[in-house]
């Protein structure tokens, strides 16, 4: 039965379930499929995730005036088209628009770089290359790196399969992401080109297998910020736990991996 109701709900649904503008008479039908359904749950956790990326980015950068009244606008002609099933976009995909949209028009001098929000809203964004492979047979190190700094192999030791990359400038610093799957949830993890990222005030603070961790809250999505090489690594997801990311994050394969 569940199978057969998660059929009859669309993307447009639960896009209008993530942003509210889904009918009564409809809702109720739409949250029970979606209680009985893994798969509906997950995008409509991507759905929500993807919200609360904008609301975030907006509230953590000085965005001009005229950007802020388009992020308002996008989100009133959302709802203004909710009688028309032809222009429903998933709200991902528009909102993740709308975090790329605040990432360029920011003015370029503004200080300290980029932001770690901004950096870990670009895991929002789908890959855009395959998997890199593994380096030379290496069991630690992918064939990908950023300013140096290669990307870790977590197959074997912890599971996590390397399923995509993408590359990104954001106010003039390049960035590299790769994306990793196991147990049917996903992670981002990014290396931001440049000097370090300043951390956000009034975040978690640790430390683990000698490496100095931050982390905060982005609606459902934890993010996770350290250190290699002098430059900032962001990583992200919904689903994992701060303490698993962090057992990857401080994972130094034995001296392999450079940090």
């Amino acid at each position: 039965m569940a199978t057969e109701r998660s059929h009859q709900i669309d993307e447009a649904e639960l896009a209008r379930l993530a942003d509210g503008t889904l009918p009564e008479e409809r809702r109720a039908i739409v949250e029970r499929a979606v209680a009985e359904s893994p798969a509906l749950q997950a995008q409509l956790a991507e759905q929500r995730q993807a919200l609360d990326a904008v609301h975030a980015a907006v509230a953590d950068v000085e965005a001009p005036p005229s950007l802020r009244a388009r992020i308002e606008a996008e989100r009133r002609g959302r709802r203004a088209a909710a009688g028309s099933r032809r222009r429903y976009v998933l709200v991902a995909a528009a909102a993740a628009a709308v975090v790329l949209a605040v990432l360029v028009a920011l003015p370029s001098g503004s200080p300290g770089g980029p932001s770690v929000v901004q950096a870990a809203a670009i895991g929002l964004q789908p890959p855009t290359a395959a998997a890199p492979a593994r380096y030379d047979h290496s069991n630690v190190l992918l064939n990908r790196s950023e300013s140096g700094v290669p990307f870790p192999n977590w197959a074997q030791a912890f599971g996590w399969t390397p399923v995509g990359v993408r590359t990104d400038e954001v106010k003039g610093r390049g960035t590299t992401t790769v994306y990793y799957e196991h147990g049917g949830k996903r992670l981002s993890y990014t290396i931001v080109s440049g000097d370090a990222l300043d951390i956000p005030q009034g975040v978690w603070r640790g430390e683990q297998n000698g490496v100095k961790l931050w982390s905060l809250q982005s609606g459902p999505r934890t993010v996770l910020v350290w250190e290699r090489k002098g430059h900032t690594c962001v990583m992200s997801s919904i689903g994992v736990s701060r303490a698993e990311l962090a057992t990857l994050a401080a994972w130094k394969a034995r001296g392999e991996l450079p940090y």
